[in-house]
């Protein structure tokens, strides 16, 4: 599986997903991990891991290689202001991973990448709801979430990640959330994602 997280629309939480699903992937696999953002913070997290003597460690190339189309696994955090880098990759694809905010704005976003995606022949894009409300109070999630379901050329995972202080503290600690605690709701959260993504690595809880 070659996967992409992208979106159009900046602060989605694409570098935190890639993150944790790269940490994820690396207890079960050998996966090649690219960060393509200008910004490169997978990079400095995985290095940040690097220098915590953190295993597994993870190394991550800033360009694509040979590699991206002979590995059974690779991930590529990116984003949509390096274009080239962006269509590069997703010749090289086998699926593309949106995160969508839970925003009137992030929907229009999103249905906006669509149509790029389907301009380019771009393979198949997943989408879920990142960084959604944990109040019961508050339906903004639920409004996006069955936005985007409506929405075309896209599989909508039914998944959802809270804006969790766990996903945060994944950066900050470069310790992947079911690292920090396989019991915590963003673990829960996490391995519903995996599973929809990656169902025959899937073990059932999540963590490493």
């Amino acid at each position: 599986m070659r996967l992409i997280v992208a979106s159009m629309k900046g602060g989605s939480g694409k570098s935190t997903v890639s993150f944790n699903l790269a940490v994820w992937l690396a207890y079960r696999v050998s996966v090649c991990l690219y960060d393509l953002d200008p910004q490169g913070t997978l990079r400095d997290v995985c290095a940040d891991r690097t220098e915590q003597q953190i295993s597994p460690a993870l190394s991550v190339a800033s360009t694509l290689g040979a590699a991206v189309h002979s590995s059974a696994y690779t991930l590529i955090d990116s984003s949509y202001s390096a274009f080239r880098a962006l269509r590069a990759a997703m010749d090289s694809a086998d699926a593309i991973l949106m995160p969508v905010g839970p925003s009137q704005a992030d929907i229009w976003s999103a249905q906006r990448f669509l149509e790029d995606c389907v301009k380019w022949s771009a393979p198949p894009v997943w989408a879920f709801i990142n960084r959604a409300d944990t109040h019961h109070a508050v339906h903004e999630s639920d409004d996006a979430a069955a936005a985007l379901r409506q929405l075309p050329h896209v599989k909508a995972l039914g998944v959802r990640l809270g804006q969790r202080t766990a996903f945060r503290r994944s950066l900050s600690e470069a310790r992947a959330v079911f690292e920090l605690d396989a019991s915590s709701k963003a673990s829960l959260e996490f391995a519903q994602l995996v599973k929809a993504i990656y169902p025959s690595l899937h073990s059932g809880d999540g963590s490493g």
